[in-house]
């Protein structure tokens, strides 16, 4: 029994079993028509808008790079921003080969660890953690800050109080648990630790915590860090404005800053950067939020520029494992 359950458990976390998901979906959707193929000949005609929502997916990368340099240094652990962007360049390229689209920071997390060496890599695991969850935050703090700014302009938008409380709830309340959880009097209370050692998750939610108390104890790097998760997603909801304009709709900024945040959200549960599960997803939210009837198309594209842009990571790796041969990939 535990060796089928675990026969099971490798062949369900492999990566052909993903893709093969991935195939399934998208061949699901072209087949009840949720991708429109015929509009695929037009793009021809609208490769510009292409071409813009493609560059606007580069500078991401800095942004994202600069902002892992910060965490880092809230653990103690300081790297020039050159070095932060050779891990983050890596780690995208990995999310190409990965189980999970987000599977590249396994490989960044043991660049780090092998950099810092013993005593450190505790730290240095938890800040590859935290940059994930403060990337994710800055998703729905964009919803919820466009919503708070532009209200009036959304009238129209479905659902938009469930809409933008979701936002609102995503963005804030995981702020404020951490903050709750990690209060000194809560955080080395010896029964909660105690209790918490005494299980392999409490033990995890307890360095998590305490990585992020090295934030909260630099407010000025939390909030810069926030800060640049928000312009970091900024860029990809214009990359997907354009690439809807290329499909042939033109999409309300108000309306698709809040609801492109959860479409790409909707991509960390598929493969390569979103395909398959994050296909789906994009089909659903554009065509009931937005009203567009290739919402699965413009989420195959906005996956297959993303994929495109990760590309840009291998020549970091190949430069990286040429000058560091000695640095293990993961610990």
């Amino acid at each position: 029994m535990i060796k089928l359950r675990s026969f099971f458990h490798s062949v369900v976390a492999s990566i052909w079993f993903k893709l093969i998901i991935a195939v399934g979906i998208i061949g699901l959707l072209a087949y009840f028509n949720r991708i429109d193929v015929s509009v695929l000949a037009s793009l021809t005609e609208t490769w510009p808008w292409l071409l813009a929502a493609f560059s606007l997916m580069l500078p991401p990368f800095w942004i994202v790079a600069l902002r892992f340099k910060l965490i880092l240094s809230s653990q103690g652990i300081y790297v020039p921003f050159r070095q932060a962007l050779r891990w983050t360049m890596i780690g995208a390229f990995f999310d190409l080969a990965m189980p999970s689209s987000n599977g590249g920071d396994i490989i960044k997390g043991g660049y780090v660890t092998g950099h810092v060496g013993p005593g450190l890599r505790t730290r240095a695991v938890m800040a590859v953690a935290f940059d994930r969850v403060i990337g994710l935050l800055g998703l729905f703090l964009l919803a919820a800050l466009v919503s708070t700014i532009g209200w009036s302009f959304l009238k129209d938008l479905p659902a938009r109080q469930l809409i933008v409380s979701i936002s609102l709830a995503a963005g804030i309340v995981p702020l404020i648990a951490f903050r709750i959880a990690g209060a000194r009097r809560i955080y080395n209370n010896p029964h909660i630790n105690r209790w918490c050692l005494g299980h392999k998750w409490g033990e995890r939610f307890k360095q998590m915590i305490g990585s992020f108390n090295g934030l909260r104890e630099n407010p000025k790097i939390l909030f810069s860090a926030l800060v640049l998760s928000v312009l970091n997603h900024t860029f990809w909801c214009v990359s997907l404005l354009f690439i809807a304009k290329a499909v042939g709709y033109t999409v309300d900024p108000f309306e698709g800053f809040i609801v492109f945040p959860l479409a790409i959200f909707g991509g960390i549960f598929g493969v390569a950067g979103g395909f398959g599960l994050g296909t789906a997803a994009f089909d659903f939210l554009l065509s009931n939020l937005l009203i567009i009837q290739n919402g699965a198309l413009i989420g195959l594209l906005f996956q297959t520029l993303s994929a495109l842009s990760r590309l840009f990571g291998l020549p970091f790796y190949l430069m990286e494992k040429h000058n560091s041969r000695s640095i293990p990939l993961s610990h």
